[in-house]
């Protein structure tokens, strides 16, 4: 189904926060792939035009070109502490984890959170988007084999397996209900 085919009433501008594995159980800045981000943002304007997405991997990537290389150098040495105090971050730590309460509170406020946790590899940065969608009264659909896992069953309107099965939703109108 077309966004022409979607009756003018459900063809509202709605909001969507991407949200997806970045880091996952990786160290420091190695990072999943992140073409997901893509594909999401492609399937969603193909069908919703008018949408406006959110996508903190682009929101991520901005922050970092914009502040000295000394952001990372203050991530890897962290490594080193054993006892980290958030009030004992440097700054551009802190601006960072301001920067990570920022995304949560957008995945809060856009109409529909998406959740991308593809196998079976958790994300701690996706479980607070998602809580955060899910206590704000949002839909939070996960794209994940993790029916099991108890933060994505407790956080998530629906869990769908995989791309083909979050177009058939969007084309069946899931995401206007």
């Amino acid at each position: 189904m077309t966004s022409e085919a979607v009756p003018a009433v459900l063809r509202q501008t709605r909001s969507y926060f991407l949200a997806g594995t970045m880091q996952g159980a990786r160290t420091g800045a190695d990072l999943t792939d992140q073409s997901y981000r893509q594909l999401l943002t492609r399937s969603l304007l193909d069908r919703r035009p008018d949408a406006v997405i959110h996508d903190p991997g682009t929101v991520m990537a901005e922050w970092l070109a914009s502040h000295p290389a000394d952001v990372r150098a203050a991530h890897a040495a962290l490594a080193d502490r054993p006892v980290v105090r958030h009030a004992e971050l440097a700054p551009e730590l802190r601006e960072l984890t301001d920067l990570f309460h920022q995304l949560t509170r957008l995945a809060a406020a856009s109409d529909v959170c998406v959740a991308w946790l593809p196998g079976h590899e958790p994300s701690m940065g996706t479980a607070a988007e998602m809580l955060s969608a899910y206590r704000a009264g949002r839909t939070v659909v996960s794209i994940t084999d993790m029916r099991q896992n108890l933060a994505v069953l407790s956080c998530s309107t629906v869990i769908l397996p995989d791309l083909d099965a979050f177009t058939d939703w969007l084309d069946a109108g899931g995401d206007t209900v």
